[in-house]
């Protein structure tokens, strides 16, 4: 019997052993904002201040303001952009010039960083930095530059100078590649920079008005250069492919008068363009602009996620905008929720 037992409590304590194990390897949720959307709401341009709002994953929980809401402060005015690095969240508050860290799955505030900043836009990392482009005065059009953050530090560490207007930026590997929208111009050049030596490398001339950017599942670089309807003559804008080996331009597929798509983003291996009004598809190795829309809306901006498209409104710009989720394959709206004052870019969490 003394045997028996023994053999029983080793099988038991081998199983409740298992168990702990198996315990600790589930994944418990990183935050209360994890398993969801955040939206950036840009807030009034005067006075006002931007705000992050959350919905989960299921739609099921909403909440604004949530940034406020556990910081007791606000983030600063107009809210241009999230930029994640692990972990981290980074919130650049254009007109406030200031940037706020902190955990992107409970939006605990870590840091902030006001030095060195002058109309900032957006970020990107690499090499253990991060590299925000600034528009800096908007009648300087020689005071460009991108602000280098020493992230074991957060100091803005040195700047790059860089021509008029960069707007996005894009991390390949060690390499940085910044549109130049040009500010409150048109510009038609993006910076090549590499972040060894933060360096100016190489200028290359795209089409006009360049602005997002995406890195394809070839390593290619593709600029969307939405031009201009407002220029007379209008300007005319195109989709550019960049080869990152040699930094040139490879092919160049032009759109039509009245198309300026002014959101770009890669889902797998379909390309989606946006305009004002309506959302366009097409493949990476396409070689025309596609012309019939899937999905017709009113689009501020656009993010694709899993099997889902999701649209910002900002309506009037004084009361508050919409998000819309469409289902990518019908294009059948799916939901709608209220959201904050001005209402941009949708990142997944």
């Amino acid at each position: 019997m003394n045997i028996i037992k023994t053999i029983f409590l080793v099988a038991l304590s081998g199983v409740l052993f298992t168990s702990c194990n198996n315990n600790n390897d589930i994944d418990l949720p990183k935050g209360d904002y994890a398993n969801g959307i955040l939206i950036t709401n840009e807030g009034a341009f005067s006075g006002g201040t931007g705000t992050v709002d959350y919905i989960s994953d299921d739609y099921l929980t909403e909440e604004s303001s949530i940034y406020s809401n556990v910081n007791g402060e606000n983030i600063g005015t107009v809210l241009q952009s999230i930029g994640f690095n692990g972990d981290d969240a980074y919130l650049i508050a254009n007109v406030g010039n200031k940037i706020s860290m902190a955990d992107r799955y409970t939006m605990e505030k870590i840091t902030e960083i006001t030095d060195g900043l002058s109309n900032p836009r957006y970020i990107a990392f690499a090499n253990g930095k991060g590299y925000v482009t600034n528009w800096g005065e908007g009648i300087d059009t020689t005071d460009d530059y991108i602000a280098v953050i020493d992230l074991a530090s957060n100091i803005i560490s040195t700047t790059i100078s860089v021509a008029e207007g960069p707007e996005q930026v894009v991390a390949n590997g060690n390499t940085l590649y910044v549109s130049h929208k040009g500010g409150w111009g048109s510009g038609n050049t993006v910076s090549v920079i590499d972040t060894s030596t933060d360096t100016l490398i190489s200028t290359i001339n795209v089409g006009n008005v360049p602005d997002e950017m995406i890195i394809d599942n070839s390593g290619n670089l593709l600029v969307s250069c939405e031009g201009s309807k407002w220029s007379t003559p209008e300007l005319l804008g195109s989709l550019v492919t960049v080869n990152t080996s040699s930094n040139t331009v490879s092919t160049t597929l032009d759109y039509v008068a009245g198309f300026h798509p002014n959101n770009l983003v890669l889902s797998d291996t379909t390309i989606y363009l946006s305009t004002s009004s309506d959302i366009y598809t097409m493949s990476e190795s396409a070689t025309e602009i596609p012309t019939s829309p899937i999905i017709s809306a009113t689009i501020s901006a656009m993010s694709v996620n899993d099997g889902e498209i999701y649209v910002t409104d900002v309506k009037d710009y004084v009361s508050n905008g919409t998000l819309t989720i469409f289902d990518k394959a019908t294009g059948d709206q799916l939901k709608e929720f209220t959201v904050g004052l001005i209402p941009s870019k949708v990142y997944f969490n």
